[in-house]
């Protein structure tokens, strides 16, 4: 009798070469998920390019060398582009000059000036082969370096440096055409606080504001909108007004001089118009305007201040007659 066949005791189970194959493939594929997610950002992360409007050249006349090397090593970027000043050595070339007077500007008018280091920073207008991104990088060099305006302590010549008595009344004359739209609202705060700051030091404030003829039959374009008063109606009309028409600025100038012009006269106090333009639609010529200008003013006391906003070409008929101020 044959024998039967009878099962070994012990089962051997073999696993197929694939199976384990996989299963190290699912474990590398989940370590290297844990990696990525519990790892990755201790890695260093590329930085963030600034400099997307590429590079600018900021060429400064005068002796400004320190200046313009605490400057650089402050690796300035101004509207997206990487800014580097560089000395020149004709104001004709330049964005911003440094003097310690006043500089011999040429065919060039001054946007601002600010106290630094040595003397003034003188920021220019763009002209030539000046741009308005330069211009914009000269401004905020003259910030960089901006400190505090010194003052005179010796008892010799401390009656020489005393500053001009403050005016006694301020005529603001606000360019309310098209053209300020991108400033309007930085504008109005500004002048809404001077007018109440006027006030409390006890000058008296009047509020103009300045396009082209807006209505029918109307034919000039300034609006005496706010008498000579404590500021205070001066600084909440302004925040009323809006925008339209074209900067005729010189003859709105000349209406606001020969104004303030009376109240020089009837008060015996000094009277400063103050004009916030954006630049000029050309409504009479230089030699008209100066004349104009001229007889406005007579012999009254009454000087004219100039605040030039926004990317708008600056008035040099304007600026011969004025000084430039920053809002």
């Amino acid at each position: 009798m044959g024998m039967g066949r009878h099962r070994s005791e012990s089962t051997s189970f073999s696993i197929a070469g694939w199976v384990i194959a996989a299963i190290i493939a699912a474990i590398v594929l989940i370590a290297g998920l844990i990696w990525w997610f519990g790892f990755r950002d201790d890695e260093p992360q590329p930085q963030a390019q600034e400099c997307i409007e590429g590079e600018l050249t900021l060429p400064v006349a005068g002796d400004a060398a320190d200046l313009i090397g605490a400057y650089n090593d402050s690796d300035p970027v101004v509207r997206d582009h990487c800014v580097t000043a560089e000395p020149v050595e004709n104001i004709a070339q330049a964005a911003v000059v440094v003097t310690d007077g006043e500089p011999e500007l040429g065919d060039r008018t001054v946007s601002s000036a600010v106290p630094v280091t040595g003397g003034t920073a003188h920021v220019l207008n763009p002209a030539g082969d000046i741009t308005e991104e330069q211009t914009r990088a000269a401004a905020d060099f003259a910030k960089f370096s901006e400190v505090e305006a010194p003052t005179t302590t010796t008892a010799e010549t401390t009656a020489e440096a005393a500053p001009p008595a403050a005016p006694g009344s301020t005529l603001i004359l606000f360019d309310t055409s098209a053209q300020s739209d991108p400033v309007h609202q930085q504008a109005t705060d500004a002048i809404s606080r001077l007018s109440r700051d006027l006030g409390a030091e006890g000058q008296q404030v009047a509020l103009w504001n300045y396009s082209s003829p807006l209505n029918p039959g109307v034919t000039q374009g300034w609006r005496n909108n706010v008498g000579f008063s404590d500021g205070t109606e001066a600084a909440e009309v302004v925040q009323r007004f809006g925008t339209g028409g074209v900067p005729q600025t010189r003859s709105a100038v000349v209406a606001a001089v020969a104004t303030a012009a009376d109240q020089a006269r009837s008060t015996g106090e000094t009277v400063r118009v103050l004009v916030v333009t954006t630049g000029t639609a050309q409504d009479m010529d230089d030699a008209t305007f100066a004349s104009a200008f001229e007889q406005a003013r007579g012999e009254a006391d009454v000087i004219v201040e100039v605040a030039h906003l926004g990317e708008g070409e600056a008035d040099a008929a304007l600026a011969a007659v004025s000084t430039p101020i920053e809002l």
